[in-house]
């Protein structure tokens, strides 16, 4: 085995079968790195099953930023002949191999194509041995990692500790000891391939983009969060009903998807930030309510979370396949924000701004994302623990006149299109709030000329969003052969591209609704080529900045089999 002390990028993966501990192993790995100072990436894949089924976890980092996943192992670890077979082309000549022998013996063919080394060790024979339970193989393969890469070993302990705290003394023993006789068992065979110590001055955190969503919406002022669980933006819903304990917040799993928004909206209607998170089949059920936001103006945040359709789909693979839904979701026309965050920290930097875009405009505002950003988990800089929550559009007690004549829509002394709110049960604040178009009380209307006064009151909001919308970002040297565009999660595997070659460079949207017409087209029109990268066949996002635009793409790179795309396939497309 060649010594990779000085590589730029390690990556390690498990594999086996869901309910063996594949993702417990592959977040501690994760934070391990993590706590050495490290940039991590953390990609999960699994079946929709309990028990059962391929599931892999793979963590790359690196002394440099990393944001993506890569294709080629250092380390694999295999949990079964399956988990061997099933990434055999992913082996390269530097691969270390641990393969589980109580799983049986390895084809001799496998063996003899298998490009790299193979160290045969009994996972499950020393969990039983040492934590009495098959159950802890999964802290074997921790401590084989450990002793591999080189990690501090009480670190890494400490962190068995963290772990399984909660379940007692006594078992956070029998890991210890699962730990140890994996990490001792790979040094008796085999050398570390790198060096590690831990930081001290670590000042980063590691996130899900679930996780990152709930935190931005608590420093932008969650109150009230209301939502169905499914995949893959259930775990923000379990995220935000643990921080109940720690802030005014009420989190509540409600009966469908349709009771979820339209809970979300009777808590603004009475004066609090409040949110929703679904996925595809569930924000089917969510337009009507969608639409309500926009008639009655109430301001409401939701998180959408994107698999593979049609129908149930892919539910538990990744996908950007619903873009167009999301621009054109809800009968009539009606104002919204779509913001299309990338790396973990643009989800909890622009979660934290859709409250306030939602609060200032009155709309419902989009955190548009996928299972790959969603579930990944990915390092970055701590952010800063106060954070000031924007002003709520509320008209002030003292300026509620006693002759009654506040009007919740009025079409006067609105400053792009925001008329100011009362709170239910302010004295001289009452008006009317229902899904009819309506004068400036909340009267339902059916007049013609108040119709259009009040649809373009609302629709001059978008001159006053347009300037507050995060920008197109350009990544990458400014002079280069091919400009990728992209939306969404995707930018976390081009910015590995562009810090591996200088070729390339990347415009990244964050938002792509209202469409940043002007600033997008100054960076395309400085563009020798323009690539549009997405995950869909259909080239959506594409066609949406040739119908905003009149710009044509000279290429595009599509995927849509619930996978990621890898930065080493779109480097070979380049070299080629």
């Amino acid at each position: 085995m060649s010594d990779m002390t000085e590589a730029k990028n390690w990556n390690w993966k498990i594999a086996g079968q869901a309910g063996e501990g594949v993702m417990v192993a592959s977040k501690m790995v994760a934070k391990l790195a993590k706590r050495h100072g490290l940039s991590a990436f953390n990609y999960l894949e699994y079946p929709s099953l309990i028990k059962g089924g391929h599931q892999t976890g793979q963590v790359c980092f690196s002394k440099e930023p990393i944001f993506s996943q890569i294709r080629s192992l250092d380390i694999l670890i295999a949990f079964g002949q399956a988990s061997f077979t099933e990434h055999a082309e992913e082996i390269t000549e530097k691969t270390l191999v641990i393969y589980n022998s109580n799983a049986g013996e390895l084809n001799e063919d496998l063996v003899k194509q298998c490009k790299g080394k193979i160290i045969n060790l009994p996972l499950n024979e020393f969990a039983r041995k040492t934590a009495k339970t098959k159950l802890a193989t999964n802290m074997v393969a921790f401590g084989i990692t450990v002793a591999a890469f080189g990690f501090d070993q009480q670190a890494a302990l400490s962190m068995v500790e963290e772990e399984f705290s909660s379940k007692g003394e006594e078992i956070v023993k029998k890991n210890h000891l699962a730990f140890t006789a994996g990490f001792e068992a790979f040094l008796e065979q085999e050398s570390p391939i790198s060096s590690f110590s831990v930081d001290s001055k670590d000042n980063q955190v590691l996130m899900t983009g679930n996780e990152a969503v709930g935190l931005g919406a608590v420093a932008g002022g969650l109150q009230y969060y209301s939502a169905y669980p499914m995949t893959p933006a259930s775990a923000a819903m379990h995220f935000l009903a643990d921080q109940q304990k720690n802030y005014p917040l009420v989190v509540k799993h409600v009966e469908d998807e349709i009771a979820a928004i339209t809970q979300a909206l009777g808590a603004s209607y009475a004066g609090v930030r409040s949110m929703t998170g679904t996925a595809g089949g569930g924000f089917a059920l969510m337009v009507e309510g969608l639409s309500l936001s926009g008639v009655t103006e109430l301001p409401v945040v939701i998180l959408y979370g994107q698999r593979p359709g049609p129908a149930t789909g892919l539910p538990t693979w990744t996908s950007q396949a619903d873009l167009q839904f999301v621009l054109r979701a809800g009968h009539g026309e009606f104002q919204r924000i779509v913001l299309s965050p990338g790396t973990i920290e643009e989800h909890y930097l622009f979660t934290k701004q859709a409250f306030d875009l939602a609060e200032k405009y009155q709309v419902p505002v989009f955190i548009i994302s996928d299972k790959y950003a969603l579930e990944s988990h990915q390092t970055f800089t701590k952010p800063e623990e106060t954070a000031e929550v924007g002003k709520l559009s509320f008209v002030e007690e003292k300026d509620l006149k006693s002759d009654n004549s506040f009007r919740r829509y009025s079409l006067t002394n609105t400053k792009d299109g925001v008329s100011l709110r009362s709170v239910p049960g302010q004295e001289h604040g009452l008006y009317i709030s229902n899904s009819y178009e309506h004068d400036a009380f909340g009267y339902a209307t059916e007049d013609a000329t108040l119709t259009i006064k009040q649809t373009d009151k609302r629709a001059s909001k978008y001159n006053g969003i347009l300037e507050e919308i995060p920008k197109p970002i350009l990544l990458g040297k400014k002079d280069a052969d091919v400009t990728f565009i992209c939306w969404g999660s995707t930018v976390n595997v081009l910015k590995d591209v562009v810090s591996q070659t200088d070729k390339a460079n990347v415009i990244h949207l964050p938002c792509v609704w209202p469409f940043p017409v002007k600033e997008f087209t100054e960076l395309a029109k400085k563009a020798k080529s323009l690539v549009m990268v997405e995950g869909n066949a259909t080239g959506q996002a594409e066609q949406l900045i040739r119908q905003e635009t009149g710009i044509t793409m000279n290429d595009n790179l599509r995927r849509y089999d619930g996978r990621p795309f890898y930065a080493e396939d779109i480097i070979d497309w380049l070299e080629q």
